[in-house]
């Protein structure tokens, strides 16, 4: 059975991309009786992208952005030998978890259930064991945020000492 994990992405609701396609196609027919023909072909792009959907994948083969439109599916595939760090951040995108996959000095960021997420880390750890994985806890990632605001305000209090030091000089 093949396991597959899916990020969550906004999709619009299909009266807006009519309302939207109809709205577009009337101002098209307006800019090209005008002879605004520049304008006509944004609108021509801004129609085909009511129509564009894309779709975030892992699975056994790697990760993959699906992109469909009219039906025809094209893949922009990650095989798992090219990615070379998986990187979890709960902070970002809760209550859901944002799971940022880096190949090379590209990185691919999917939002997804914490499961999946966690599923999905799993699963890149079986495909390529190479892979440099940073999955904390949200309570680990949630006490280094609170490490980093106490340094900061340690620095600030010292540069304000400085501060103060120099004009009593």
């Amino acid at each position: 059975m093949s396991r597959q994990y899916k990020g969550i992405l906004k999709e619009r609701k299909p009266w807006v991309n009519c309302t939207l396609a109809a709205v577009v196609a009337g101002l098209m027919c307006i800019q090209f009786v005008r002879g605004n023909f520049l304008t006509v072909l944004f609108g021509v792009v801004v129609i085909l992208a009511c129509f564009y959907k894309k779709e975030y994948i892992i699975n056994e083969e790697g990760v993959d952005i699906q992109s469909s439109l009219f039906g025809k599916i094209t893949h922009n595939l990650w095989a798992w030998e090219e990615i070379t760090t998986l990187h979890t951040d709960h902070k970002r995108a809760k209550p859901n978890t944002m799971l940022h996959i880096g190949k090379d000095i590209t990185t691919r960021s999917f939002t997804m259930t914490p499961e999946d997420c966690q599923a999905a880390v799993e699963l890149a750890r079986e495909m390529n064991p190479a892979i440099y994985i940073e999955n904390p806890t949200p309570e680990e990632e949630a006490q280094r945020e609170q490490e980093i605001l106490h340094r900061r305000e340690v620095e600030r209090a010292q540069k304000k000492a400085m501060k103060k030091a120099r004009k009593n000089h």
